[in-house]
């Protein structure tokens, strides 16, 4: 059973089977997300643009919320490329390197999020929800990239599966 046709023709025993995907990708992701996070961290630490962190500093607040948007966008574009036919995977491992490449761009030349409650010193309660929303929004994506991954892994195995079962004796 290939987990992409699953996906489109669901019956009770692909649902389990997408249940457990989803659940072994949670796992995954929460213990992958501590290293996810001092990998950004890392590549914060790259040289900048000037002029592209100039911008975003004049507007923390839009700066913060759009990284939301990038970091929806991936996971977004992640599960509808599961769905698409092979014919499609290469526009869509593009369409997904960029949104990488802009996702990490812009949190590398945004404001510091933890800075938030020195910007804005009378929301703290909102900053407090931004940080939670950044480790929940990473969290998300982080479980999506690997939901993916396994997903892929799957469908590989079950053609490798189908070819051996067709091969001539």
């Amino acid at each position: 059973m290939h987990v992409f046709h699953t996906l489109s023709h669901p019956s009770r025993r692909s649902r389990n089977l997408l249940r457990a995907l989803a659940l072994a990708s949670l796992a995954v992701a929460g213990f992958v997300l501590p290293f996810v996070w001092d990998v950004l961290a890392a590549i914060n630490e790259l040289p900048k643009m000037a002029w592209l962190q100039a911008v975003l500093a004049q507007v923390p607040l839009v700066s913060w919320l759009m990284m939301f948007v990038w970091g929806a966008a991936i996971p977004a574009v992640l599960l509808l490329s599961m769905q698409v036919w092979p014919t499609h995977r290469l526009r869509n491992a593009a369409m997904v390197l960029a949104l990488m490449l802009v996702a990490v761009t812009w949190y590398v030349h945004m404001p510091a999020s933890s800075r938030c409650a020195a910007i804005y010193p009378g929301a703290t309660w909102a900053c407090e929800v931004l940080q939670w929303g950044y480790s929940l929004s990473l969290g998300i994506a982080t479980a999506t990239y690997v939901f993916t991954m396994l997903a892929m892994g799957f469908s590989a195995l079950g053609l490798l599966a189908e070819s051996f079962e067709e091969a001539p004796a």
